[in-house]
């Protein structure tokens, strides 16, 4: 689940280079025409259980992310924060309101969307159509409020990775739902909206960036011109990052 800095110099993503268990790591670069350097295994986030799926908030302060570090739980939703760029994120906390009072419940997979305004994530809590589904929570002045499930966008199956263009009017969702047009393993469904706070309208397929392996959109520049994405087509759980024109 690539995520990058609203400049798109530094990548954020989970893995396990070191063939331990999911870790966060870390990327930079100074340009967007070059390449990202050695990956860097967070130092404090990390544990000795299971991390994912780190999102980081425009202004680069604060961290999101995934784990499965409490004993006996499933997956919560932590987050991290720091008190400018040049410095590391400290120690992470489980997000208030947001995970689910149910601890034996998945809560992953969180993005925040450009203007911090909304937080999208995918969890196993009731209400549920099946699987995991898409859920979100506005922001207030003390928080994010108490989250609602995105019922347009959720299926009978697994639904995961919500991502938001940075005026939240195009959602890209990962789903295993069947339908025409599907290649295989999880495909990457989009919507668009006329405005903010309406309903997405039903989910389409977008056909250029499915394969017939696992497919994740999980970060999409400001212009909409550069989705970073994972898929395992070739084997193993890479990174790729599609491009297009406005």
């Amino acid at each position: 689940s690539p995520r990058l800095s609203a400049n798109e110099l530094t990548l954020y993503f989970s893995g396990n280079l070191l063939n331990s268990e999911s870790n966060l790591y870390v990327a930079h670069r100074s340009a967007l025409t070059e390449d990202f350097g050695t990956p860097t295994m967070l130092t404090i986030e990390n544990s000795a259980s299971l991390e994912g799926s780190p999102a980081v908030s425009a202004d680069g302060l604060t961290l999101w992310f995934a784990s499965k570090r409490v004993a006996n739980e499933d997956w919560h939703l932590f987050v991290a924060t720091r008190p400018s760029t040049l410095a590391e994120f400290g120690p992470p906390g489980l997000a208030a309101i947001v995970n689910a009072s149910d601890v034996t419940q998945t809560d992953a997979e969180p993005f925040v969307t450009a203007d911090d305004k909304e937080l999208w994530f995918v969890s196993t809590r009731s209400p549920s159509m099946g699987g995991k589904d898409i859920w979100y929570a506005t922001r207030a002045s003390t928080g994010f409020t108490t989250p609602v499930t995105a019922t347009e966008l959720n299926s009978s199956t697994h639904d995961e990775y919500p991502l938001l263009s940075a005026d939240r009017l195009t959602i890209y969702v990962t789903s295993l739902r069947s339908g025409t047009g599907t290649k295989g393993g999880v495909d990457i469904w989009r919507s668009h909206r006329a405005t903010v706070g309406a309903r997405f309208p039903a989910l389409a397929l977008v056909d250029e960036l499915n394969t017939k392996e696992n497919d994740v959109a999980a970060w999409l520049s400001a212009d909409n011109c550069r989705m970073y994405m994972s898929s395992d087509i070739n084997g193993t759980r890479d990174i790729f990052m599609a491009t297009r024109q406005l």
